[in-house]
C-alpha cells in the first residue's frame, strides 16, 4: 500500500510539474505573440508611409481602406491577430491581479470588470479587421459602431485594472496604475474635442503601452 501511495503521490507530482510546463510555455507563446503584432503594427504603418500615409492626416482606419493604400488586407489580418491572441491573456491576468487584495474589498470586482471589458474590446479588435472602411456599412455605421465597442472596451477595461493596480498591488505597478486612469482618458477626452489623427494615435499607442507593459508583468519574461 505504501510503494502504491508513493506511485500515485509520483503521478500526481508528474501531472502538476507537466501542466505547469505546459502554461509556461503557453504564456511565452502569448507574450511574443503580442509582441509580435505590434511589430506587425509598426511596420504596416512604416510600409503604409511609402504610399503617402502619414499619421499626422490619417486615421487608423484609412489603414484599411484601399482609397489610402493598396493593401489594406494586412491591416485587418493584423486586427484580427491582435484580438485573437489577446483573449486569452485576460485570464492570465484575472488570475495575476487576483493574488493580492489587501484592505480593497472592491478589487476582486475591478478585475473581473476589468477581464469582461477587455474580452468586449478584443472581440470588437478582430471584428474591425472584418468591417474595415472598405466593409464599414452604409454611411461607415458597421465599422463606426465596432470601432466605439473596441476603443470603448480597451479603455475602460484598462481604467479598472488600474483601479485594482492603484488600491491592491506593490508600489513598483503604481506609476503603471497611474498611467491607465489618467492617460487614456486624456487622449480619449482630446481626440472628441479636437477629432485629429494624431490623437487617434496617441490614444492607441497609450492602451498598446499599458496592455504590453501589464503582459510583461504578468508573464514575467
Amino acid at each position: 500500500m505504501i510503494a502504491k501511495q508513493k506511485i500515485d503521490d509520483s503521478k500526481v507530482i508528474g501531472l502538476k510539474n507537466t501542466s505547469r510546463s505546459f502554461l509556461k510555455q503557453l504564456e511565452g507563446i502569448l507574450f511574443y505573440s503580442s509582441a509580435s503584432y505590434l511589430a506587425l503594427l509598426v511596420l504596416n504603418v512604416l510600409l503604409s508611409s511609402f504610399f503617402g500615409f502619414s499619421l499626422l492626416a490619417n486615421y487608423i482606419s484609412d489603414l484599411g481602406s484601399t482609397s489610402v493604400i493598396p493593401f489594406p488586407y494586412i491591416h485587418d489580418l493584423i486586427c484580427v491577430f491582435g484580438g485573437l491572441i489577446s483573449l486569452p491573456v485576460n485570464f492570465f491576468v484575472r488570475k495575476k491581479l487576483r493574488i493580492v487584495y489587501k484592505s480593497s474589498k472592491h478589487s476582486v470586482l475591478f478585475v473581473e470588470l476589468g477581464v469582461a471589458l477587455g474580452i468586449i474590446g478584443n472581440v470588437g479588435y478582430m471584428f474591425l479587421g472584418v468591417f474595415s472602411l472598405d466593409r464599414a456599412g452604409p454611411g461607415d455605421m458597421y465599422h463606426g459602431i465596432i470601432a466605439f465597442i473596441s476603443f470603448g472596451g480597451y479603455i475602460v477595461s484598462i481604467f479598472f485594472f488600474s483601479l485594482n493596480i492603484i488600491l491592491s498591488h506593490k508600489c513598483k505597478l503604481r506609476r503603471l496604475g497611474l498611467f491607465g486612469l489618467i492617460a487614456p482618458v486624456t487622449l480619449l477626452l482630446a481626440y472628441c474635442a479636437f477629432s485629429v489623427p494624431i490623437f487617434e494615435w496617441l490614444l492607441l499607442s497609450t492602451i498598446l503601452l499599458f496592455l504590453f507593459l501589464l503582459d510583461y508583468y504578468v508573464f514575467k519574461l
